[in-house]
């Protein structure tokens, strides 16, 4: 494979790991215990068999606990960045709304939430003037 869509391909694979564990937070913050394959499925927009083999992957890398009866839990590495991500996305809602009065739940949002570096988000926190919520009245996680 040619090495720039290797990278590519690389880069999609990790977006998408981004995207499920950012679901699961997104499902954990609003109460939903446990947390089963079915409601990540649901949330994402995904069949059931691929969510339950990308859940599965996670947990062998250490992201999440995944049991069948027990539900999801994040753990670890797992939990950072799902948690970075909610805060890049909820950074980025702001800015869209406050800074470029654009409509913040575009398609665009969700793409810029996984290439934000720790040093963007800062810099977008002190350009926002620290904002606690997002537009939709969640908490923005700190850096």
């Amino acid at each position: 494979m040619h090495h720039i869509a290797e990278k590519i391909v690389l880069e999609k694979s990790h977006e998408n790991e981004e995207m499920y564990l950012k679901a699961i937070w997104l499902l954990e913050e609003d109460g939903i215990k446990p947390i089963h394959a079915s409601e990540v499925a649901k949330l994402l927009k995904i069949s059931l068999p691929s969510t339950t083999e990308m859940l599965k992957k996670l947990a062998k890398r250490g992201m999440l606990g995944y049991s069948g009866r027990d539900g999801i839990e994040l753990k670890g590495a797992g939990r950072k960045i799902a948690e970075k991500i909610v805060r890049n996305l909820r950074l980025t809602e702001v800015l869209f709304r406050d800074v470029l009065k654009i409509d913040y739940e575009s398609e665009s949002v969700c793409r810029l939430e996984h290439a934000i570096t720790d040093e963007v988000a800062i810099a977008f926190r002190r350009l926002l003037k620290n904002p606690q919520k997002c537009p939709h009245g969640k908490k923005i996680p700190s850096i």
